[in-house]
């Protein structure tokens, strides 16, 4: 039997999950997956500036701007003065991006559910350090790591 291919796997695990992610977050609170990330960024750290929320959701600066200003035009967040430096600003949540966030508690921990259903609490451990290991090996990524076997095919 061969191997299964993780990567691959892994890809189209993330793409399906996003995908079901921002069609459930659309419908109810008319968001992204990534902007989701966001208002959960900051409902636990309230004025964070653009870099600090770019380097956590995992997005480029410019993508981060553009997201930013669409969730500011939905009166999700806001940008204030930074105390420290008067030339940047720091990102709150407003009203309406602190109760969708709250909500969102919920609905991660019902997909969780969903996703863990008919697995053992071992094969549970299991898939979850696996995906530890995953998130590990890949930021250690390096040429003299990865070496394709000329043999074997993707």
């Amino acid at each position: 039997m061969s191997r299964p291919k993780i990567f691959h796997l892994i890809h189209m695990a993330h793409r399906a999950l996003f995908r079901a992610a921002d069609r459930l977050l659309a419908e109810r609170h008319d968001i992204t997956a990534a902007q989701n990330a966001l208002l959960l960024y900051l409902e636990k750290n309230e004025g964070a500036s653009m870099g600090a929320v770019a380097a956590a959701i995992g997005l480029k600066n410019a993508a981060t701007s553009g997201l930013v200003d669409r969730m500011e035009h939905k009166g999700l967040i806001a940008r204030r003065p930074s105390a420290q430096d008067r030339r940047s600003f720091e990102l709150v949540l407003q009203p309406k991006g602190r109760a969708i966030a709250a909500e969102s508690h919920a609905l991660i921990h019902a997909t969780n559910e969903h996703l863990l259903e008919g697995f053992t609490h071992a094969e549970q451990a299991t898939i979850a350090r696996f995906l530890e290991a995953v998130i590990a090996r890949s930021d250690a990524f390096e040429d003299s790591v990865i070496q394709p076997d000329e043999k074997q095919s993707a």
